[in-house]
């Protein structure tokens, strides 16, 4: 059987065989691209814990002191909604979720500082971290896909 298109032919075979390799072309390309996805919100994550822990150090030195609590109250501490005092981070609508801080998952950062707690992991300072892709951690911070401040 001979599909003609012009004065060219093209066998019903050769047509499947060029199916085929689009085919299998486009699955590859649909199995990377998941993967893609959550290497890009791994480095987005780690770049924002950068600007996060960048603020964090701003704020010690002026007030010599980390800001206690949790998550919530760092929010509150580093980006006040009063004009009137010095914010040290300007947050994306896509950074918080209500008084959060959230990774490129949409998890809360998991905040323990020196002031009024003990951290696991950095004790003189202050533990950082994101619960990773599955939004799930141990009770340290050291699920195998958190992204944390003190084993980078």
């Amino acid at each position: 059987m001979t599909l003609q298109t012009g004065e060219k032919g093209f066998t019903l075979m050769e047509l499947l065989v060029v199916i085929g390799i689009i085919i299998v072309i486009a699955a590859a390309i649909l199995t990377v691209i998941p993967g893609m996805r959550q290497k890009t919100q791994e480095k987005a994550t780690k770049a924002f814990m950068e600007r996060l822990e960048v603020a964090l150090e701003q704020y010690y030195s002026d007030n010599r002191s980390y800001p206690s609590g949790d998550i919530t109250n760092s929010k509150t501490a580093l980006a006040p909604s009063d004009p009137r005092k010095k914010q040290y981070i300007e947050f994306d609508d896509s950074e918080v979720n209500g008084s959060d801080i959230v990774d490129y998952w949409g998890n809360p950062f998991v905040y323990v500082s020196s002031n009024g707690a003990t951290p696991s992991n950095n004790s003189t300072t202050y533990d950082l971290y994101s619960l990773g892709v599955d939004g799930a951690t141990s009770s340290s911070g050291d699920d195998a896909d958190d992204i944390n401040n003190w084993s980078r």
